[in-house]
């Protein structure tokens, strides 16, 4: 066990594990020399009382950080318990005895069984036996009680219990006999911190209830995950009250620290009256911490180094799982707070306040001077609340081409100058010109371009972009971004090129933005969602406190029908950043779509409470406005969008379904013809493509096959490439009864989008399936439709802000061809049950119609007169020359 703890400890270098300097003998006797701590063990600081919630959470943070730096080197502690901990008087966790853990993977380490006998009638100190137990057993998880293999979750498991004592004061599984505490480990829950602690935190109980899953599978499978939690609850502490100074870690200055020698674990409990002497860097941040970037300090007097530099130091940064950078947003959120610009320039004594007051740990400021022909860069992390410096770095650059190479290689020192450690720098150190361009003029573009996107939207960054495209035309991560707003715009075929592009280019990007590329490649360009949602989950693993993989893995899941776990998606994306608008959007669409409706109305209304805009905001609301039939309030959200480009048209096309929701034609058309117009105006030919096929979708689902035609036929001739306008072209042909301009559709998208899930799995069996109930093949259509099922309640694209529930619809109409009465009506009666997913779709009040042809069908009169009524009732108002209305007057009057 001695030389166990000697091999492992020494191979760790962590704040919240106890140093070892050094391992020998002396006198024929092994010794460790470690640093001295000065404290008092965990276990001491319980003493049989609850801990503050503020002390559990700090503590818990850093035991979890340590734990994660060991199983990140392969070891396993297999003893954690509050033996094994200490505080130091700074309130600094560290964890102790390594001698128990776990070097390698080989199964005989974890065959040693417990042998109840000898340990029966012991106290806890006792219960660690060397040679009879693996671990100490109030602590054990219950695989390790079982003597089964172990691996990191047995650690987290233990760690829970720690978790729990801290909280409680007391064991989670109390016994005076090893039998009764392994009998409660295997199979029972501990008491519930609210029975304990009447205040006790919900958010503490959910950690330690998941902790201690018996299930090593249900648990915590790493210490980030239980990290990422344990900062979760510790943001919402300091939301709810002023940050305690006491809590935070300050640098000291660099001092020979005092080492103990060890006294031999196994052999004697040796004293030796010698003090070893070694310089040891203090750590001044952690994995838990935050950053603030200030603006660069530039006095060259060239404009070109103007933000530049601050968003080059951003990417470099920001490929680092070490350090946590404060997000735009989040800055932005705290000058508003402080009654200041959200745009102002970060100087370096606002950067102080805002990290002061946004709870981070340091800033860090940058400058560039002009010597002569070269330049001095100069980068500095200062604490902000004590102003201490915790690294300072200054490189000099030979020349202008020079100056991004020589940032990169001093933002690589900083990063270890402040905590992280130098293997994690040489693994995430892309060269910064590489990363982002050679060319400080594309940089310059591209930096404004995200600063005009934030100010002024989508459209007028877009010519930005394009610029930095021209002047370094690999630029990778200007293609991404382009293609990203592209996508956003609905103009996805215009992205495509750009995502491509970039996906080509994604070599030379961080890791961090390879994971944004090549997910955004596939889930915009390819289609292939799950690998897109592979690599968004790749990305969490990497970089789990990093929110961008959440709104897109989100989206992903929305499109493939998975709101619940795309709630999940959402609801983590905003607890990392609480200020991003899309994770708003998409919440409130999901809640939408689950027919969640206070819900989706609280989390919209709490964006826009938050000074947060977009337009799918907006559509939330309409949509809810509509469920009411609140024609006042659904104005009012059309009336935000007048006049914004990439907005007013998709509101106007929303506008439009409402019309003819109702059977209100001449009018649904009138605003139809105004968003395509809008769109053309701001030369989105995609949106307007979408808008006019959208149009034939609806001519052709009341009758107007002609009307039809000639809208699908539009569509395609305003937007070739886009492979939504012409899925949707294809199936208003089909469902106009144009067989060969859908077959020819059809073909043609099946051969330019080979792998697309959506593509493949939804709208080729839909198009298809229609055109063979029009040839009365109705068992063929429904045997086709089979491939659609898993998807059919998904959205379709990623920019929809709703679903029409195509392939159900289609499904309907062909039980009903096929004279299946009941299947028909339980598939129009699916399309009424989610109206919180299609909206004001036309299928949705044809559904009413559909519904009573069904029941009429199986010979139930009275159902089937109420849901004619029901639909007539809706379309009271309707053109009176609208084909399907004709035909449902017609039917209902044979029923009477």
């Amino acid at each position: 066990r001695f030389q166990r703890e000697a091999q492992a400890a020494s191979a760790l270098n962590h704040p919240n594990i106890c140093t070892i300097y050094d391992i020998g003998e002396q006198d024929g006797k092994p010794f460790i020399a470690m640093e001295f701590l000065d404290g008092r063990m965990l276990k001491e600081c319980i003493g049989g009382e609850p801990l503050p919630l503020e002390q559990v959470v700090h503590l818990g943070l850093e035991i979890a950080d340590g734990l994660g730096a060991a199983h990140a080197k392969g070891i396993v502690h297999r003893d954690v318990k509050p033996a094994n901990i200490f505080v130091t008087e700074r309130r600094d966790a560290k964890i102790l005895d390594f001698g128990l853990a776990k070097l390698s993977s080989t199964p005989e380490e974890d065959a040693t069984t417990l042998t109840m006998d000898a340990v029966e009638n012991v106290n806890e100190d006792q219960l660690t036996i060397p040679g009879t137990a693996i671990g100490t057993v109030a602590y054990m998880s219950p695989e390790q009680v079982r003597g089964e293999v172990l691996d990191a979750r047995t650690d987290l498991f233990s760690f829970g219990v720690v978790l729990y004592e801290m909280a409680t004061g007391r064991r989670a599984f109390p016994g005076l006999t090893s039998g009764v505490v392994t009998e409660a480990i295997l199979n029972r829950a501990p008491t519930p911190l609210r029975q304990v602690i009447p205040n006790a935190s919900p958010a503490l109980q959910q950690i330690i209830t998941k902790a201690l899953e018996k299930d090593p599978k249900l648990r915590y499978q790493k210490a980030a995950d239980i990290l990422t939690d344990l900062q979760g609850l510790k943001s919402g502490l300091e939301s709810s009250r002023t940050p305690r100074v006491g809590l935070a870690k300050q640098l000291s200055a660099l001092r020979p620290r005092r080492v103990a020698i060890a006294g031999t674990i196994v052999l004697s409990a040796l004293a030796v009256g010698i003090w070893l002497f070694h310089p040891r860097r203090a750590q001044a941040l952690r994995a838990t911490d935050t950053i603030v970037l200030a603006d660069f300090s530039n006095s060259t007097g060239d404009a070109v180094f103007d933000d530049t530099l601050k968003q080059a130091l951003a990417v470099d940064l920001g490929q680092s799982p070490f350090l946590n950078i404060l997000s735009q947003e989040k800055v932005r959120q705290t000058l508003r707070q402080m009654t200041r610009s959200p745009g102002e320039r970060l100087t370096q004594d606002l950067a102080r306040e805002v990290c002061q007051r946004a709870g981070s740990k340091a800033y860090l400021a940058g400058s560039i001077a002009a010597l002569g022909t070269q330049y001095v860069i100069g980068l500095e992390a200062q604490n902000c609340a004590s102003g201490d410096a915790l690294a300072r770095e200054q490189v000099t650059a030979a020349g202008k081409e020079q100056v991004l190479q020589a940032l990169g290689q001093a933002a690589a020192k900083l990063r270890n100058g402040v905590g992280e450690s130098l293997s994690s720098v040489r693994k995430f150190d892309v060269p910064l010109e590489q990363a982002t361009t050679n060319s400080l003029e594309a940089l310059k573009a591209y930096t404004l371009g995200r600063k005009t996107q934030y100010e002024k939207g989508d459209v007028e960054a877009i010519p930005i972009f394009k610029r930095g495209i021209e002047l370094d035309p690999n630029f990778a991560l200007a293609h991404s971004w382009l293609g990203a707003i592209y996508s956003n715009l609905n103009q996805p075929s215009l992205g495509a090129d750009y995502l491509k592009k970039a996906f080509d280019l994604r070599d030379r990007v961080t890791e961090r933005e390879k994971f944004s590329i090549t997910a955004n490649y596939y889930l915009l360009v390819t289609g292939e969602l799950e690998k897109a949602n592979q690599t968004f989950e790749l990305w969490i693993q990497v970089y789990p406190r990093d929110d961008a993989p959440y709104p897109n893995l989100g989206a992903t899941r929305m499109v493939l029908g998975q709101y619940e776990k795309a709630a999940e998606e959402a609801r983590e994306g905003l607890r990392l950043e609480p200020t991003d608008v899309i994770e708003y959007a998409n919440l409130g669409q999901i809640y939408l779509a689950l027919n969640r409706f206070d819900e989706a109305r609280h989390t919209t209304e709490e964006a826009l409470g938050r000074k947060l805009e977009h337009t799918a905001l907006h559509l939330n609301l309409y949509a809810l406005a509509f469920f009411q039939g609140n024609v006042a309030a659904m104005k009012q959200q059309a009336d935000s969008a007048n006049g914004k480009a990439g907005a007013e048209d998709q509101m106007l096309s929303l506008e439009s379904d409402t019309e003819a929701w109702s059977g209100r034609l001449g009018k649904a058309r009138e605003r139809s013809r105004q968003a395509v117009e809008s769109a053309r105006r701001n030369d989105e030919k995609e949106p307007a493509a979408l808008w006019q096929a959208n149009a034939a979708l609806r001519e052709a689902l009341f009758g107007n096959a002609d009307a039809a035609r000639q809208h699908a036929a539009a569509a395609v001739a305003l937007a070739p490439e886009s492979h939504d306008a012409r899925a949707q072209a294809a199936l208003a042909y089909a469902l106009a009864g144009d067989a060969k301009n859908a077959q020819s559709l059809a073909d043609d998208l099946a051969k330019r989008f080979p792998q697309d899930t959506v593509v493949q799995s939804v709208w080729l069996p839909t198009i298809r399936a229609q055109i063979e109930t029009n040839r009365k093949n109705a068992a063929q259509s429904i045997e086709l439709l089979q491939a659609a099922a898993p998807y059919e309640l998904g959205m379709l694209t990623v920019s929809a802000a709703n679903s029409c529930l195509y392939p159900v619809y289609v499904r309907a109409e062909a039980y009903l061809s096929a004279q299946q009465g009941p299947d028909a009506a339980a598939e129009f009666q699916k399309i009424l049950d989610h109206r919180g997913l299609s909206w004001n779709c036309g299928t949705g009040s044809l559904a009413h119609l559909g519904l009573a042809r069904g029941y009429a069908m199986q010979g139930d009169t009275t159902k089937a007169k109420a849901a004619y009524q029901d639909f007539l009732a809706l379309w009271k108002d309707a053109d009176p020359d609208i084909p399907i209305l004709i035909a449902a007057k017609s039917e209902y009057a044979e029923l009477q």
